[in-house]
């Protein structure tokens, strides 16, 4: 019998294997932990990390929800409203997408939308709204109280007209995407490509914070 130095497997000295097998496990590790915590590349336009404005609102429902409440998993933040015949549409559309995209993944991400008509978001429009779009069960939509919301909307930078002209409101075409930690990522507009969303969230959720 050979030495155990010596011995042999498939014609290769056995500590060979088991330094191959070493390196491989090193390998893999330092790749784990470079995926983990390398910064996520995003679609859109980077917003470099800071801290997104915080706010406390109600839903629909008249459930209080606050954005740190969602600490620990992404964010995609819209501005919606219920009536609107042109980019919530897409925006609800392009949710929709990104959530089936997501899969199981779907449920450690948070999707939220702030109102930019609470005069026209009551709850059987938001309803309705959320139904259109398969989002009841997925998107967290704050309609109030109105006296709360533009302050929201100055944070975030938003323009909305509340001047509405037959029955259109203008507002800021904007998505925001936070990271785990609360801060502004990226910035969309809703002709946003939905498997690059769900990318990029997903990115977020293998990232360090």
């Amino acid at each position: 019998m050979l030495p155990a130095t010596t011995a042999r497997f498939g014609g290769v000295p056995l500590w060979g294997h088991l330094v191959a097998l070493l390196a491989a496990a090193a390998t893999a590790g330092l790749l784990t932990w470079l995926q983990v915590g390398a910064r996520a590349e995003l679609p859109g336009t980077d917003l470099g990390g800071d801290p997104a404005p915080g706010f406390r609102l109600t839903d629909h429902r008249g459930v209080s929800v606050g954005l740190e409440d969602f600490r620990g998993r992404p964010v995609v933040l819209a501005f919606l409203y219920s009536n609107c015949l042109d980019v919530c549409r897409l925006t609800g559309a392009g949710l929709r997408q990104t959530a089936e995209l997501l899969g199981d993944d779907a449920r450690r991400v948070q999707l939220l939308a702030v109102s930019v008509d609470p005069a026209g978001d009551d709850a059987a429009s938001v309803r309705r709204y959320l139904g259109r779009y398969q989002l009841s069960e997925r998107l967290l939509y704050l309609t109030g109280p109105a006296e709360a919301l533009p302050p929201v909307w100055d944070s975030y930078h938003l323009f909305v007209n509340t001047g509405r002209t037959a029955g259109l409101e203008a507002h800021t075409d904007a998505l925001f995407v936070l990271d785990r930690a609360g801060r502004e990522r990226a910035l969309l507009r809703s002709d946003f490509d939905p498997s690059e969303l769900a990318s990029g969230l997903r990115a977020l959720l293998r990232e360090s914070w």
